[in-house]
């Protein structure tokens, strides 16, 4: 019984001997890291959904989950981004929507964070700016989707109007991550 228990110690200690100590302790704070995040995307989406909308047009929100794939995105990585992204969305979907706000949301997000990271590493453009860039091609990918699921092309006039909506959301989300992300700087660079 005794020779068992020393090699299962044994076994152990070669593992943790292979990875740093410094290692093991960075991949758990980047893990509760990522986990704020998620937890705080959820709570702003949630959050937005009870707000009542200003604006008397459905689908028009100002994005306040985007905050965070907006900071994610500056400070973080894309990979990390797109998965805290993806997993608030089906979360958000599974409980407090249904099958089309999955699809309208999931194709909202992909063409969003596709158009952001492209213009954020090939054009280097600002927080403002790549925010812009999501809020109008999330309008877009939602509406095609939208279409595409109900077969009413007629939903395509309504875009001009999700268009003007997306601009000005993405601009004051833009304008609010770029005042976080000078804020936050330190603490980014202490465990990014």
């Amino acid at each position: 019984m005794e020779d068992r228990e020393k090699k299962t110690s044994i076994r152990e200690n070669d593992i943790s001997k292979k990875v740093p100590l410094g290692a093991k302790r960075r991949s758990s704070i980047h893990l509760s890291i990522y986990a704020m995040f998620l937890a705080i995307s959820m709570i702003l989406g949630y959050v937005e959904a009870q707000l009542p909308t200003p604006i008397p047009i459905p689908g028009v929100k100002l994005g306040l989950a985007n905050l965070v794939n907006i900071l994610m995105l500056f400070s973080v990585g894309p990979f990390p981004t797109a998965v805290i992204g993806f997993l608030r969305i089906i979360l958000l979907s599974l409980l407090f929507g249904n099958a089309l706000t999955l699809s309208y949301s999931l194709s909202g997000f992909l063409c969003s964070f596709l158009m952001m990271l492209l213009f954020k590493n090939l054009v280097h453009f600002s927080t403002v700016s790549v925010s812009l860039i999501g809020g109008i091609f999330h309008n877009i990918g939602q509406v095609f989707m939208a279409a595409f699921l109900l077969r009413n092309t007629a939903l395509w006039y309504y875009l001009p109007y999700l268009l003007i909506a997306g601009s000005v959301a993405g601009v004051l989300i833009g304008i609010l991550g770029g005042i976080l992300m000078k804020r936050l700087k330190p603490f980014f660079r202490q465990y990014f």
